[in-house]
C-alpha cells in the first residue's frame, strides 16, 4: 500500500462522478463504471483490472484520458508508484476535458512532491491551481506549491504564492499557515530546537547548545498575539542542507524541526 493514500485523496481532487460516456459502447461503458466503483470503494487492484480493459480498447477516445486518471489514481493508492506518474501524465496529454487535466495534474504535483522532486512538482502544482476554483482544495495544493518554492529557493515566489492563499482563501484550512510563513519572511532554512516565552530561558538554551558546538540563536516571532523566543541552529539556503543539519542537531536535541 503507499505511504500517501490519505495526502493523494485529500490533495489531489479525488474522483467525481463525471459525466457523460460518449464514443463508448455498452461494454466498455460498463468497464468504465466498475472501474470508477471499484476505485471509489477503495478495491483498486479490481478498478486497475477493469480501466485496464477499456484503455486497451480505447483508440484517440476522449475517454481515454478519464480511464487513465482513474486508473492512475489506483495505481497510486495501491501503491505502484511509477505506473501512476505515467497514467497521470497520459491523463494531462489527452484530456480534452480541462477538469480531468487539472486533477490530474494536481495528483502529479502531490506525487512529485512527496517524493522531493521540488522543481517537477513546482510545475505541475503550479498548471493545477491556475485552473482551480478559489474553494479548498486549492489551499492546500497552493501551499504545497510554496513550499516547493521555499525548497527551491525561490523564497520570493513563495511569498507570493502564501499572499494568494491569504488574500482569496481567507477561511479556508491552510490560510492560517500561509499567514504564519508571510509573517517569518524567511529567505533560508534553520533547525529549531526550542520555544520559550521568557528571553532569559532561550538565552540560556543558546548557551547550553554553543557549549556543544552548535551555532545557536534567538528569532522573536509573534504566534497568536503573544512574542516567543525561538532558539535556532544555523542558516542553510538549501532544504538538502537543512534536513543533514537536523540529523546531526538531533543527536542532541531529540525533538528539533526544520524551521520555517
Amino acid at each position: 500500500m503507499s505511504r500517501l493514500p490519505r495526502t493523494i485523496v485529500t490533495y489531489a481532487a479525488p474522483l467525481l462522478v463525471l459525466a457523460g460516456c460518449q464514443g463508448l459502447n455498452e461494454r466498455q461503458q460498463a468497464w468504465l463504471r466498475e472501474g470508477e466503483q471499484a476505485y471509489r470503494e477503495k478495491r483498486y487492484n479490481v478498478a486497475i483490472e477493469r480501466l485496464s480493459l477499456l484503455v486497451n480498447e480505447l483508440k484517440n477516445n476522449p475517454e481515454a484520458a478519464r480511464a487513465y486518471y482513474v486508473r492512475g489514481m489506483a495505481y497510486a493508492m495501491a501503491g505502484q508508484r511509477s505506473r501512476a506518474y505515467a497514467d497521470l501524465a497520459q491523463a494531462t496529454r489527452e484530456a480534452r476535458d480541462p477538469d480531468i487535466a487539472t486533477r490530474a495534474e494536481a495528483a502529479l504535483g502531490v506525487l512529485y512532491f512527496e517524493d522531493e522532486n521540488w522543481s517537477a512538482a513546482a510545475r505541475a502544482l503550479a498548471r493545477a491551481t491556475d485552473k482551480m476554483p478559489a474553494e479548498p482544495p486549492l489551499d492546500a495544493l497552493l501551499y504545497r506549491l510554496g513550499l516547493c518554492y521555499e525548497r527551491l529557493g525561490r523564497w520570493s515566489d513563495a511569498q507570493v504564492v502564501h499572499r494568494r492563499i491569504v488574500e482569496t482563501l481567507p477561511q479556508a484550512p491552510y490560510a492560517a499557515s500561509a499567514a504564519r510563513r508571510l509573517a517569518l519572511k524567511a529567505h533560508h532554512f534553520a533547525v529549531q530546537c526550542d520555544v520559550f516565552s521568557q528571553p532569559q530561558l532561550a538565552r540560556r538554551r543558546v548557551e547550553e547548545l554553543e557549549a556543544k558546538g552548535l551555532s545557536a540563536y534567538t528569532r522573536p516571532e509573534v504566534r497568536n498575539g503573544k512574542t516567543y523566543h525561538v532558539v535556532l541552529v544555523g542558516q542553510y539556503r538549501t532544504y538538502a542542507d537543512a534536513k543533514a543539519a537536523l540529523a546531526r542537531v538531533r543527536g542532541y536535541v531529540p525533538d528539533a524541526v526544520l524551521w520555517p
